[in-house]
């Protein structure tokens, strides 16, 4: 009755020894998969970091669109042109209404 016992604990060891070994690679694969996702989110968060700078405004002297890296908060509300070099007012970027007057030249926000 012994043997019987001891045999069916001896398989029921290797099943679990197997069932763990399987697990611990599964666990490093999932570790490995799960740094490369992380490294992945690092660069895109990057990426979009680098894009918050560009202004996409249009020229009303020229008439292009134009693109261009400004940081309104750091360089201003107003650029010009690399087109024509006519001013530009970049309202898209203003936070609120807009109330830039032409008489004055001048917004809430300069």
């Amino acid at each position: 009755m012994d043997i019987i016992i001891y045999e069916v604990q001896k398989k029921l060891v290797k099943r679990l020894k197997k069932r763990l070994e399987r697990e611990k690679r599964q666990r490093l694969r999932y570790s490995r998969m799960y740094r490369c996702e992380k490294r992945k989110l690092r660069e895109a968060r990057k990426a979009v970091a680098e894009l918050d700078d560009y202004v996409v405004e249009w020229c009303a002297w020229c008439e292009n669109q134009v693109i261009m890296l400004w940081n309104p908060e750091k360089d201003g509300l107003s650029a010009f042109c690399p087109h024509c070099g006519g001013r530009m007012m970049l309202c898209d970027s203003c936070q609120g209404d807009c109330d830039y007057s032409e008489k004055t030249d001048t917004c809430k926000e300069m």
